[in-house]
């Protein structure tokens, strides 16, 4: 079995942007918005140099809500990845949940066990990879992130950008806290210096 760095996307590898409806930040809904945020590709690396597999988990549900497309949402993906890739990372996986319980889209409507805070898309990566989540983190910007890493049995890395402050109430409990990634990177890293 192998370790895994799990990373929420929207608030930890790329930024947020302005909502039109709402004005709170929130996932890019468009290729041409997407921005990686500063130091993602050096954590990511110095995590895998450390031998922790890199696992994207990211809730996506704009599509369910209708302000989206699928289309739209993988292509949002694509340009993420592409990002990466021009940086010279790519992860090993990323796993996105299109679902949510209110929806107005009918195949995308529902509660299901994917999306976070339910621990769906870390239990099925480790099952598919072989992955031993206690000694795995989960990072990510929200409270849902921090609960869904914790019920699959990793440590987890509460990222505190103000940008998605509206998304975190305090009722989660994360191992650490960090200004970005790149901060939760240093604090994983140096415990396994200890």
């Amino acid at each position: 079995m192998t370790r895994a760095a799990f990373f929420d996307r929207d608030g930890v590898v790329n930024e947020l942007v302005r909502d039109p409806t709402t004005g709170l930040p929130e996932s890019p809904l468009v290729p041409g918005d997407v921005a990686l945020r500063p130091g993602v590709p050096g954590a990511l690396k110095r995590l895998r140099n450390a031998g922790y597999l890199l696992i994207g988990i990211s809730n996506q549900p704009a599509a369910a809500k209708g302000s989206a497309t699928l289309e739209q949402l993988r292509s949002v993906q694509a340009r993420v990845e592409e990002l990466l890739r021009a940086e010279q990372f790519e992860a090993d996986a990323f796993r996105l949940c299109f679902h949510h319980p209110e929806g107005v889209v009918a195949e995308l409507a529902r509660v299901c066990d994917c999306r976070k805070p339910a621990p769906g898309m870390l239990l099925a990566a480790a099952f598919e990879l072989d992955i031993d989540l206690t000694s795995s983190w989960m990072i990510g910007d929200t409270d849902s992130d921090v609960v869904a890493g914790t019920a699959a049995g990793c440590r987890t890395v509460l990222v505190e950008d103000p940008a998605s402050s509206h998304k975190r109430v305090g009722d989660s409990q994360p191992d650490a806290r960090a200004a970005d990634l790149d901060g939760a990177a240093e604090f994983i890293l140096g415990r396994i210096e200890r």
